[in-house]
Formats: structure tokens, C-alpha cells, sequence
């Protein structure tokens, strides 16, 4: 890996973000070529290394632009104006750059776009569920570029393909830079360089600044749970919503030696992983969490302990996900441990 690269893996953004680009206009788009990656597993084991915006930073400004992604390359030409986002991180990249989508997959619940994105976002059309996007809907909304989900959406990449220049990255499985990355390669399909690289830099700021509101001797570790009726899911370092933490100086309790994207808790794990903070994202109704709290065991976790578990919205903590997205999670999380 070069040092380059290296460097934007350590969350310097900035250093990738300096490079002059010229934007070009136009219209159109050349068709997708066959899909050549492989995809991560999309069920339970963490996105494995995606493509670093790196790569495709020398096509910049280009009036016909060659992108790299996850499931092969995709030769876009003019600038696209009609996008259709399959994954909620997609359509965040649009709206870091001032564009609108015209179909996404919104699990057709509309509410489910973040109030930070909605009114960016506009009048589109639901192209249904993001795990089964409709390709008739998607086919009729005519697009000149569609971005999809590289572990979800390879089944059906090649028929994404033959409608419209596609591109593929993690998103439901990706990890935070992961997701920062996608969106510089988006942006550079879009033909929005320039505008993405301000954006990215702008959000390194702000990530820092956010950073620096912890105390100097702040060392909790907090663990970010999904809760069901049937379960309560954790989330160890290498997946999104930790990662976000993490880049304000946040850790989690569990181990980052695990390849899968989550783990099922018991609530005999839960009190072993001694998580200092809980960060709490219910499903609507009952969860498991309402019986766990009938148990003597509950009040032994330390985050119950020291009155600091709090319920976070599930939409904005972990569907979302996307630079605007994180900057959400970040400025909430700086909210409910500091009062910031």
C-alpha cells in the first residue's frame, strides 16, 4: 500500500483532498462492463477491503470517466443527472454534492431518509425494498447512473448493468471509511470532484473539532447495540457506526479481532463486556432489552450503573450511514456524554 493511501486510512482526508479537479458538464453515460470483484458476504461477516478513492482520482474532471468499484469498472460519460441510489449512504453522497436522486430504495418508507438529507433530497421516486429493488421501476425512471450495493445488489448487477452505468460499493456492510471512500468514488462518477473534496475535507474539520471536545482523560468505551424484540445485536470496531466513535476518540469494549460485521449478545455477555456507555438504536414495540431490565444482571452493566445508556434513533445511527449521516451520530454522541 502506498503512503499515500496509507495516510487516508489513518482518516487524513484532507491529504486526498487538495488535488485540483475540473468539473465538466454534459449529459449520457456508456454502459457498465461485466462484473469482476467479489463482493463481501452481505449476511454476517464484515466488507472486506474496498476500492480507495485513490484509485480513481486520476479520472477527476474527465469529460468520459473509468471508475473502479467493488464489483469491476464502469465508464461513465457527461455528467449524470438522472441517479437512482439503491443504499441510504448513496443518496448522502448526492446531497453532499448539491444533487438529487430521482429513484431510491427507500424499504418504500420515506421516513426513513434522515431529516439531515430529506429536504435535499426532494420529490423521487421509491424504487421499493433496498434488499429487492424493483428493476421495472428502476428501468422506467431512465437512469444515467444507477450506485448500488456491492454485497446486496451483485446478484443483480448485471441487469442494473443493462439499464444504466452502475456502480457497486459496501454500504450495509461497510465500515466507516469504507463509506467515506464510496462517496468520493460516487462523486467522481458524478462528475462532482471538486465539490466532494471540499465537502470530505470540510467533514475532516469537523470530526476533529468534534474530537476535541472530550475531556483529555476521557478513556469510557462504549458499545453501540441494535435492539429487537429477539435480540440485541453489538457492534464491534471494524463496523460503521464504532468507526464513526472511534474517529471522535470513542472506542467499544468489544474486540477487534472478529471478522463479522455484528454479534448477538446475551445478556451474560453484555455484563461481561462492561461497556462504560451504551448507545441504544430500538426497533418500534417491545424489545429484548424490556426483559433483560427485570434481571438484577442489568444494573450490574456500568453504563447502567452510572446513568449512561442512552436511546439513539435507528435511521440516523445505522440505515443511514454516509458523511453527512456521521456527522449526525458524531455531533449526537458529543451531545449526550459532554452536553456539547
Amino acid at each position: 500500500m502506498s503512503h499515500r493511501t496509507s495516510r487516508l486510512r489513518r482518516f487524513a482526508v484532507a491529504v486526498t483532498l487538495t488535488a485540483a479537479a475540473v468539473a465538466l458538464s454534459g449529459c449520457g453515460g456508456s454502459a457498465s462492463s461485466p462484473s469482476t470483484g467479489a463482493a463481501p458476504n452481505a449476511d454476517r461477516a464484515a466488507a472486506a477491503e474496498g476500492v480507495s478513492p485513490d484509485v480513481n482520482l486520476d479520472q477527476c474532471g474527465k469529460a468520459t470517466r473509468t471508475v473502479k468499484h467493488d464489483l469491476g469498472t464502469t465508464t461513465i460519460t457527461g455528467t449524470p443527472t438522472r441517479v437512482v441510489a439503491l443504499e441510504y449512504s448513496f443518496v448522502d453522497a448526492l446531497v453532499a454534492v448539491g444533487m438529487s436522486p430521482v429513484g431510491v430504495a427507500d424499504d418504500d418508507q420515506p421516513e426513513r431518509i434522515i431529516p439531515a438529507l430529506r429536504d435535499q433530497v426532494g420529490t423521487y421516486k421509491s424504487v421499493g425494498l433496498r434488499a429487492t429493488p424493483n428493476i421495472q421501476v428502476i428501468t422506467a425512471l431512465k437512469p444515467d447512473l444507477i450506485v448500488a450495493d456491492s454485497g446486496r445488489h451483485k446478484a443483480i448487477y448485471a441487469q442494473l448493468s443493462k439499464i444504466a452505468p452502475t456502480i457497486a460499493y459496501a454500504s450495509l456492510n461497510g465500515n466507516y471509511q469504507q463509506v467515506l471512500d464510496s462517496e468520493m468514488s460516487t462523486a467522481i462518477a458524478l462528475n462532482k470532484c471538486d465539490q466532494m473534496k471540499t465537502r470530505l475535507a470540510e467533514h475532516a474539520k469537523t470530526m476533529a473539532d468534534l474530537k476535541a471536545t472530550a475531556p483529555a482523560d476521557e478513556n469510557r468505551k462504549a458499545l453501540f447495540v441494535r435492539a429487537s424484540e429477539k435480540g440485541f445485536t453489538g457492534f464491534p470496531p471494524k463496523a460503521y457506526t464504532p468507526g464513526v466513535l472511534s474517529a471522535i476518540g470513542i472506542k467499544s469494549p468489544l474486540p477487534d479481532s472478529s471478522g463479522d460485521a455484528s454479534v448477538s449478545l446475551t445478556l451474560e455477555t453484555l455484563v461481561a463486556t462492561k461497556p462504560d456507555v451504551m448507545f441504544i438504536a430500538p426497533n418500534d414495540g417491545p424489545t429484548l432489552r424490556d426483559q433483560w431490565k427485570k434481571s438484577p444482571l442489568w444494573k450490574e452493566i456500568p453504563a447502567v450503573k452510572n446513568n449512561a445508556s442512552y436511546d439513539v434513533d435507528p435511521n440516523e445511527w445505522s440505515r443511514s450511514r454516509g458523511l453527512i449521516a456521521s456527522e449526525v451520530v458524531a455531533k449526537e454522541a458529543v451531545k449526550m456524554l459532554y452536553g456539547k
